[in-house]
C-alpha cells in the first residue's frame, strides 16, 4: 500500500520531447526545492508518480523517506491508522503502538496517490498536517508533528467533487498551490516511439533478448493506435512483444491484438478515416465557441472563464493558444 519507489536507480524518470512535457520538466525544476505542496491532474497511467518523484529526487528532501500511499486502496477505516499511527488498544487488532507513514516520512516526501478517494474525516485530518504539521495517532491524543512535503495525485476532476460535497474545498486549495496536468498519451503522439525504444532497451535487457528494433510496419502500428491506458499501456505492450519475440525485431503480430488486428477493409478504414476527421472537425468547433462563450461571460477573466468552464485554467489556456482565441477581445 505504501513503498519507496523514488530510487533513481530503478529506471524511472520521465521521458518525452514534446512541449507539453518539457513545460512539465520546466515546472517541476522551478517548484521542486520548496515546500509547496503540489497537485497532479491526469488520466491513469500518465505518469503522475513520475513526477512525484522527480519532485522528490531534486529537493533538499532526496535522502530523505519517499512514501506513496494509494489513497483508494486502502479501506477508511485503515487509512487514517496508517497514516497517522495508532496506541495500543485503540482497536480490535491493535496489540502494540504503530507509528505511521507520517512520521515515517518525517522531512521527507508523503505522495497521496488518488487523493480524491480519500474520506471526508480524513481530510480534516489532513488539512490539519499541511495548515500546522500536527496529528494525532488513533486512540491516543499525543500531539505529534512531521516536516513532509505533500504531493497529491487525481485521476478525477476535484472541483466536480467539490460540488458534490465529496471533497472539502479548503483542502484542494491547500493541496493545489502548484498544479501540473499530466497530458494523455494521445496528445503527445511524438513522444510514442521514443518512449517504446526506451521500453524496448529495458525488457530486452531484462528478458535478456538482443532486441534491436521496431520494424516500419510496428511502429506504424503504436502511432495509429489511441492509447487509452496511456504510457503504462505502452510499456505493458512493449514487455508483451519482448516476451513474443525470438528475433532481433518486433513485429506488428508480437503486439498485443488490440495493436494490429485489423477490424476493417482498407475502404472501410477509408470512410472511418474521413468519419474521424468530420467529428473532429465539429467537436473543435464546438469547443472554440464554447471558450469565447465563456470568456464573454467572465469579460475576459480567464481564471473565471475556466471555473465556468469546469477545467483547470493552464489547460484552458492552452486551448486558448490553441485556438488563437484573445482573451483582450472580451474585456
Amino acid at each position: 500500500m505504501s513503498k519507496n519507489t523514488c530510487n533513481p536507480k530503478h529506471n524511472k524518470r520521465m521521458i518525452g520531447n514534446h512541449p507539453l512535457i518539457l513545460e512539465i520538466q520546466k515546472i517541476i525544476s522551478r517548484v521542486a526545492d520548496t515546500p509547496a505542496t503540489v497537485l497532479i491532474h491526469g488520466e491513469s497511467g500518465t505518469g503522475k508518480e513520475l513526477v512525484a518523484c522527480a519532485l522528490h529526487q531534486q529537493s533538499y528532501r532526496k535522502d530523505k523517506p519517499f512514501i506513496a500511499i494509494n489513497c483508494g486502496a486502502i479501506p477508511g477505516n485503515l487509512l487514517e491508522s496508517e497514516m497517522f499511527g495508532h496506541a495500543r488498544g485503540a482497536f480490535t487488532g491493535a496489540h502494540q503502538d504503530q507509528i505511521g507513514w507520517f512520521k515515517k516520512a518525517d522531512q521527507g516526501t508523503i505522495f497521496l496517490d488518488e487523493v480524491c478517494c480519500l474520506p471526508l474525516i480524513l481530510q480534516v485530518k489532513l488539512l490539519r498536517v499541511l495548515q500546522t504539521g500536527e496529528f494525532s495517532p488513533v486512540g491516543n491524543r499525543e500531539i505529534r508533528n512531521s516536516n513532509v512535503r505533500i504531493i497529491a495525485a487525481s485521476n478525477i476532476n476535484i472541483q466536480q467533487l467539490i460540488t458534490e460535497g465529496k471533497f472539502r474545498e479548503d483542502l484542494y486549495y491547500r493541496l493545489n498551490v502548484i498544479d501540473i496536468d499530466m497530458p494523455p498519451l494521445r496528445e503527445r503522439g511524438s513522444d510514442i516511439l521514443l518512449l517504446a525504444n526506451h521500453f524496448l532497451k529495458f525488457y530486452g535487457a531484462l528478458y535478456h533478448k538482443k532486441i534491436i528494433h521496431l520494424t516500419p510496419k510496428a511502429r506504424d502500428c503504436l502511432q495509429r493506435y489511441d492509447f487509452p491506458g496511456n504510457v503504462r499501456e505502452l510499456q505493458n505492450a512493449i514487455e508483451h512483444a519482448v516476451i513474443f519475440s525470438d528475433s532481433n525485431h518486433i513485429e506488428p503480430h508480437h503486439l498485443p491484438v488490440c495493436l494490429h488486428q485489423k477490424t476493417y477493409s482498407s475502404k472501410e478504414n477509408e470512410k472511418l478515416s474521413v468519419f474521424k476527421i468530420a467529428k473532429q472537425r465539429i467537436v473543435e468547433k464546438f469547443e472554440q465557441e464554447y471558450l469565447q462563450d465563456c470568456l464573454e461571460s467572465s469579460s475576459g477573466n480567464i481564471t473565471q472563464a475556466a471555473k465556468i468552464a469546469g477545467i483547470n485554467v493552464k489547460n484552458f489556456y492552452t486551448k486558448m493558444t490553441r485556438y488563437e482565441i484573445d482573451p483582450h477581445d472580451f474585456k
